[in-house]
């Protein structure tokens, strides 16, 4: 036989000693933040108040339509974990119903099918908290008298401290994970920027620092045709130098243009990722093309300087390990996102390389971290039969 109580919000019990056990429940429930120990510590006071031998407390995982019991008393060590989709047995049906369920003896309902016929009587109550159902708390006698109406109140303003108390711990626990993840994207921010004036500054040393050695080499030679009356000599090493500064001068435009190109500041995203495309098209004899499909309305300074880092590594690995004869760079403008994605037509890419962590795939790593931190969506694997597609979505709110 069954009955079914609605449930209206919180009844609090009359008697003094009911009440005593609320104020003690309370004061249990406060003490803690820790999920696990909350959890167990609501079904210890729940037991103990209601005089059950069994109990668990079952929490809705894996978005809403799992219930896992994830404490129990008196159950068997299987019981521990065990599932059951939203729906399902009692408590499924309390999950969705958001009603209490007091069961006693055996059951005739086909929805409660598979209940112990040796139960004396059984409460599942709904934990809910701001309107949410966070899971159910279910109580058993085995033997002594069945749960009374009384019980029942009793339970029920149990099951709303407790899932108060639950929830608190939860929003307590996923502020540690969030803290956690922060910590460990600054981690990887730090990692990534310490990489890149690395790179900037080998690029220095190996490219500038000895081309402007070998201008003052060139000079202190000039120095000595002229001291030596050999003005002909001198002159032609004057015109050696004065070229060697002209390509000098180019070769850090070009620089200033790969580590922050003003048209980036001056005309945006798109205008400047199509130079990019015609300038590693050239240098590098390679069919490139850019689709440019974002419109003419600016975004973010930061949004803009992400997505330009992730098409310039990406460019880069083209180059350096594609083997490719062409790619495309496509922009893409939603109402609240924007997309980058660049696809070529070369070697592609190990499944096991574009996920892995390793120092040696640094500039993937680089690219995954920077659009992450501004909580985005990176991808980057093989296209189709050849070739490897890279893709970061972004939120216009970046700022």
């Amino acid at each position: 036989m069954t009955s079914m109580k609605p449930r209206k919000g919180t009844s609090l019990p009359d008697g003094p000693g009911e009440l005593e056990v609320l104020a003690r429940v309370g004061k249990s429930l406060l003490g803690t933040i820790d999920l696990e120990e909350q959890l167990t510590q609501t079904l210890q006071l729940a037991t103990a108040a209601l005089g059950a031998d069994r109990g668990s407390v079952m929490l809705v995982t894996s978005g809403k339509g799992i219930l896992q019991v994830m404490a129990s008393s008196g159950l068997p060590s299987s019981a521990s974990g065990a599932k059951k989709e939203v729906g399902e047995g009692i408590s499924g049906w309390v999950a969705v119903n958001r009603e209490p369920v007091v069961v006693h003896g055996d059951v005739g309902d086909p929805r409660f099918a598979g209940i112990d016929p040796k139960i004396i009587s059984s409460i599942s109550l709904p934990l809910i908290a701001e309107e949410k159902v966070l899971g159910v708390l279910n109580l058993v006698r085995m033997k002594g008298e069945r749960f009374s109406d009384g019980d029942l109140a009793l339970a029920s303003s149990l099951a709303d401290m407790a899932a108060l108390a639950i929830e608190k711990a939860r929003l307590h626990e996923d502020l540690k994970e969030r803290e956690s993840r922060v910590s460990d994207l600054l981690g990887a921010a730090i990692g990534a920027q310490e990489r890149e004036r690395r790179r900037i500054a080998a690029d220095i040393h190996d490219g500038f620092l000895q081309d402007l050695s070998a201008v003052f080499l060139k000079a202190e030679n000039a120095k000595m045709l002229l001291a030596r009356g050999k003005q002909e000599e001198a002159v032609r090493a004057i015109n050696d130098i004065q070229e060697m500064v002209r390509e000098e001068v180019m070769q850090v435009r070009n620089y200033i243009f790969e580590v922050r190109p003003p048209s980036l500041d001056n005309v945006g995203l798109g205008p400047t990722l199509n130079a990019l495309v015609d300038r590693v098209s050239t240098d590098n004899a390679i069919q490139g093309e850019f689709v440019d499909n974002s419109g003419t309305e600016r975004v973010s300074e930061t949004l803009e300087t992400i997505l330009y880092r992730v098409a310039q590594e990406g460019l880069r690995n083209v180059v350096k390990h594609a083997k490719a004869s062409g790619f495309v760079l496509s922009l893409d403008r939603s109402d609240t996102e924007l997309t980058l994605m660049l696809a070529d037509d070369g070697l592609g890419i190990d499944p096991e390389k574009a996920t892995s962590t390793s120092t040696r795939h640094y500039g993937i790593e680089t690219m995954r971290e920077r659009v992450e931190l501004a909580g985005g969506l990176f991808y980057i694997g093989p296209r189709g039969r050849r070739g490897t597609e890279v893709r970061a979505v972004l939120p216009i709110s970046v700022a």
